[in-house]
């Protein structure tokens, strides 16, 4: 009878962990992402409505379609989120993104913390939400500023457990070389921002990029999430992107150059160089693209993905990921 009870027990911590598929759904392009949603219903195990943020005196500033995309996402049958991003309005209605003064002032004690948790908590109360996530970025390699965020999580995870809130915590790739991050949040990581804004033309993952990801990723408590970005960019002579493009938008671009594309083996991305005064050099990624990264990771024992965002992606692409 032990050794009944010992095989199955082998059998059990050897048995793969469920894969699980996530998205985004943006309040700017609502319709598209809810249509993408519905069309492959039943597929999406945790799906998250982007965003809500602050204002200069750091009160929640939430746009009217994230109820709408809350209230849709209710019967979907998947583990429903918020997102709050570290974005400040100004008062003349331009937003500071990933505010890094908003981070020191709102983490760097613990009665700025206390009162943060507060507002965050405020947050959750009135749209009674059973999924929070947070989305705070551009810490970069700053230790002290790390710590702090350790700290917030930390508060924010032992309250939002005890009602029974989950909680996802987004971050940027190189998180675990500045901080040890506590057991309970799920945790998110961006797989992209290879080359973007701040570069000059490529793809927004490749190889190398996710494997050292992968590496460095293994410390993360739990099951991480590994996040890709769909779409790309077109880059002009001087290196600066001119056009973020979703899959359909680069693909409807191609055809109408009457160019083709070439897929990049390090990347599995299709890039093309576009002639013409509004031209330049385009890369974007499409479902075999997104299969690619997901399975270099799934290599390495990986098994939750999620896809920033839903929305002009071909549903053959959503397919491929999916599967």
């Amino acid at each position: 009878m032990r050794f009944i009870m010992l095989m199955c027990l082998c059998l059990i911590c050897a048995m793969p962990a469920v894969a699980e598929r996530g998205a985004w759904l943006t309040y700017w392009d609502v319709d598209g992402a809810i249509d993408e949603v519905n069309s492959h219903a039943g597929k999406w195990d945790e799906l998250i409505c982007f965003e809500a943020y602050f204002d200069e005196d750091g009160d929640l500033v939430v746009p009217d379609e994230d109820a709408e995309i809350l209230e849709a996402l209710a019967a979907s049958g998947a583990a429903v989120y918020l997102s709050l991003v570290n974005d400040v309005q100004q008062w003349d209605g331009t937003v500071v993104q990933k505010s890094r003064e908003f981070l020191t002032r709102n983490l760097s004690t613990e009665e700025a913390q206390s009162r943060h948790v507060d507002k965050v908590l405020e947050l959750v109360d009135t749209y009674h939400l059973s999924g929070l996530e947070i989305d705070y970025e551009n810490m970069k390699k700053d230790t002290q500023l790390w710590s702090w965020f350790v700290s917030f999580i930390s508060r924010l995870s032992g309250i939002l457990s005890r009602d029974g809130v989950r909680l996802r915590v987004v971050m940027e790739s190189g998180a675990p070389k500045y901080a040890e991050f506590p057991e309970g949040p799920e945790y998110i990581c961006m797989c992209y921002n290879l080359y973007g804004y701040h570069s000059g033309p490529g793809p927004k993952a490749d190889r190398e990029f996710l494997e050292e990801i992968g590496q460095n990723w293994a410390s993360i408590p739990g099951e991480p999430r590994m996040a890709f970005a769909t779409g790309g960019f077109l880059w002009d002579e001087s290196g600066t992107v001119t056009k973020a493009l979703t899959e359909t938008d680069a693909a409807e671009l191609v055809s109408y150059m009457g160019v083709k594309p070439e897929r990049d083996e390090a990347s599995m991305a299709l890039t093309v160089r576009i002639n013409g005064k509004d031209g330049g050099t385009l890369w974007y990624a499409d479902g075999t693209t997104l299969a690619y990264w997901r399975d270099v990771l799934a290599d390495m024992g990986y098994h939750h993905f999620d896809l920033f965002r839903l929305s002009g992606n071909d549903p053959d692409s959503l397919d491929l990921f999916l599967d």
